[in-house]
């Protein structure tokens, strides 16, 4: 007897749950996104019959930078029209070569979007992008309903990047404790247990995350007190804000569409906690915004929709494990649990921060607004790029549950 088994019958595909998907058609991937291209899309590209190949008005760019995988993968990029959107997107948000060619011949990164998977010692955790309209809105199908084209797109996702294998030997509970995969995955069920999507959705997520980084953080051999460092004359307010201020510039730029790689600027932050500004100003677009005005103004609650959003935001980070170790810039676990509870109270201190002159205090913020902010910030971590030093300061600093829960106050 014959048997039809799938990609997914031969890896362990580990699948989240309460994430939902399906393109919503809204086009929004093939407007703000470069589109990459390996030399497999060109060569496949350049044989169909479009009128963009016989008339020459095809565009194609070189992108990449030396010694990235992104230039061992994708060696150019599909040029957009004046108007900012891919060559191939009609009128109605269809894509032209999936509607005459079928799936087949569309780009290879357009076929992933928006899944994501992380290879680990247990098996493949699959996720999907918050830069996806359809991932927001939680919009479609269950992923637990959609295993077989999973596994057929992580087939896909090897093919591109077969020597992407993150190095799960060397995780740490904090920096210069390690910490086994074993251990690592108890604690990481706890954290799931409190994450997992709910009818709860008014609760704070931050809060949750604050919660579990006390009780991991429990587990320290040796206790330091991060809110006294030597050579930081900057008082722990005062860092709170310079850090607040480092994340907002490299997270939320005046275009982060534009800009196609994530640095933090740990240099200027180093300058700033030995000798620290007399006010420091938050730069959004052409606004530069200080602390007391943020403190200033109370931020309405946000929507039991919006609320849902960022605790599946939050889920979906631990579940992927894209927020700690070799999945988000070396972190420990304990910098990567504060680091992603900070970044879910800096939407809320962007929210308050676009609203100062917009509605009253206390109003309620609607949830595509949550939501475009959410994206940005997905869109940024996508394309994180930090280096070796930006990686220790930013270490040192989420280590401490103490700045994070200062950093919450704010938030309100």
């Amino acid at each position: 007897m014959l048997h039809n088994f799938s990609m997914a019958d031969y890896i362990k595909l580990h699948i989240p749950e309460g994430i939902n998907f399906d393109c919503t058609g809204c086009g929004n991937c093939c407007f703000s996104w470069p589109v990459p291209l390996t030399d497999g899309d060109v060569a496949k590209i350049s044989t169909l019959p479009l009128k963009e190949i016989q008339d020459g008005t095809l565009q194609l760019q070189s992108i990449g930078k030396p010694g990235t995988l992104q230039e061992n993968v994708f060696t150019k990029a599909l040029g957009k029209r004046p108007d900012g959107k891919c060559q191939f997107l009609l009128l109605d948000n269809q894509c032209k070569l999936h509607r005459d060619y079928g799936m087949e011949a569309k780009p290879a990164m357009c076929r992933l979007f928006p899944y994501t998977f992380t290879e680990t010692p247990t098996g493949v955790y699959a996720a999907a992008s918050f830069a996806s309209t359809g991932v927001l809105f939680n919009a479609g199908r269950p992923l637990s309903e959609q295993r077989e084209h999973l596994g057929q797109t992580y087939k896909l996702f090897k093919s591109l990047f077969p020597d992407l294998i993150p190095d799960w030997k060397s995780i740490q509970l904090i920096d210069g404790q390690p910490l086994s995969y074993d251990s690592y995955e108890l604690i990481e069920s706890e954290i799931l247990s409190v994450l997992k999507p709910s009818v709860d959705s008014h609760r704070r997520v931050e809060k949750s995350l604050i919660s579990i980084s006390q009780k991991v953080s429990s587990q320290v051999l040796v206790p330091r007190d991060f809110d006294h460092i030597a050579g930081i004359e900057a008082k722990p307010k005062v860092v709170d804000q310079l850090l607040l201020k480092g994340l907002c510039d490299a997270y939320f730029p005046p275009d982060v569409y534009q800009d196609n790689v994530c640095t933090f600027d740990s240099a200027a932050l180093a300058r700033a906690l030995v000798m620290p500004p007399n006010k420091v100003l938050l730069s959004l677009g052409s606004k530069q915004i200080s602390f007391g005005e943020i403190v200033g103004y109370r931020l309405g609650p946000l929507s039991s929709e919006s609320e849902a959003l960022l605790l599946r935001f939050a889920y979906l980070k631990v579940f992927s494990k894209l927020y700690f170790g070799p999945g988000f810039a070396g972190l420990s676990l304990v910098s990567g649990i504060n680091h992603l509870s900070t970044i879910i109270a800096l939407v809320r201190i962007i929210l308050k921060a676009e609203n100062l002159e917009k509605k009253p205090r206390g109003e309620t913020i609607s949830f595509d607004v949550v939501a475009e902010i959410v994206r940005k910030l997905e869109r940024r971590l996508t394309v994180v790029n930090f280096s070796k030093e930006a990686k220790m300061v930013l270490e040192v600093l989420f280590a401490s549950s103490k700045r994070v829960e200062r950093i919450f106050s704010l938030s309100d």
